[in-house]
């Protein structure tokens, strides 16, 4: 019987990655490059980062907004985020992101990185983020394309594309896990995810312009291969590994 997909409690258990402050700040800086492009003055804001884990993102944050608050359903993630992060702006929260223990319009930002393919219910969670948002608000949505070549989470190929069952198979003979659990959508499936939002696309405009977006870790203007990219990034569009959208409330 294939086992019932529940919540990842201990997502962060074992994994230095969530807790590594220079990998996490790298991801910060393009966080906030983006945001900033948006909207350039942000200090005013309130800010949720949803799915926080350890919360080094979250920290970093304290900077840049009036009020910061982490979330997140895995507790020994959350329990480290006290323990480290120290700031009477920021407050840590174990919560399940698909009811979040906030009122209605109650933040001016979402952050959303990578995490919708982790909760049970993607759907209940994007209802959520929209309830919680002021009335123009916004969300930083990095999400994931099931059709990726790469899987980023296990770095096997295809690894999204396939059935469950395979995937689990899959997981198994390459000695990865035994349960593939995450849940990517399709670009269709992602713009219907977030069809209540208005969207700004940052996806080319990072490609086309890394350095500004702090993403030279991923992209070698120097090479063939991302001249390569650049050219064929809006004709390639839909199998682009990862979205980066600002979601504007309506």
């Amino acid at each position: 019987m294939t086992p019932k997909r529940g919540y990842q409690l201990h997502l962060s258990r074992g994994d230095t990655v969530l807790k590594d402050k220079q990998g996490r700040g790298q991801k910060f800086k393009k966080i906030l490059s983006v945001l900033k492009d948006f909207q350039l003055e942000t200090r005013s804001l309130t800010c949720l980062d949803v799915g926080c884990s350890s919360g080094v993102i979250t920290s970093f944050l304290q900077d840049h907004f009036s009020r910061v608050i982490g979330i997140d359903i895995d507790q020994e993630a959350v329990q480290y985020a006290h323990a480290h992060g120290t700031s009477p702006h920021v407050r840590f929260l174990i919560g399940d992101a698909m009811a979040i223990p906030l009122k209605g319009e109650a933040v001016d930002l979402v952050i959303c990185n990578h995490i919708y393919e982790h909760v049970p219910d993607a759907k209940q969670l994007m209802e959520e983020i929209y309830r919680v948002l002021k009335k123009g608000g916004f969300c930083y949505f990095a999400a994931g394309n099931r059709h990726m070549i790469m899987e980023g989470h296990y770095h096997l190929p295809f690894l999204s594309w396939f059935p469950k069952s395979v995937g689990h198979l899959y997981l198994r003979l390459f000695g990865k896990g035994t349960f593939y659990y995450e849940e990517h959508l399709s670009l269709q499936e992602l713009k219907e995810l977030v069809r209540k939002f208005e969207i700004h696309d940052y996806t080319l405009p990072i490609i086309r312009n890394p350095s500004q977006f702090f993403a030279t870790d991923l992209f070698d203007t120097r090479t063939v291969s991302y001249r390569f990219v650049r050219w064929s990034a809006p004709l390639l569009y839909r199998w682009i590994p990862t979205y980066i959208w600002i979601l504007k409330k309506k």
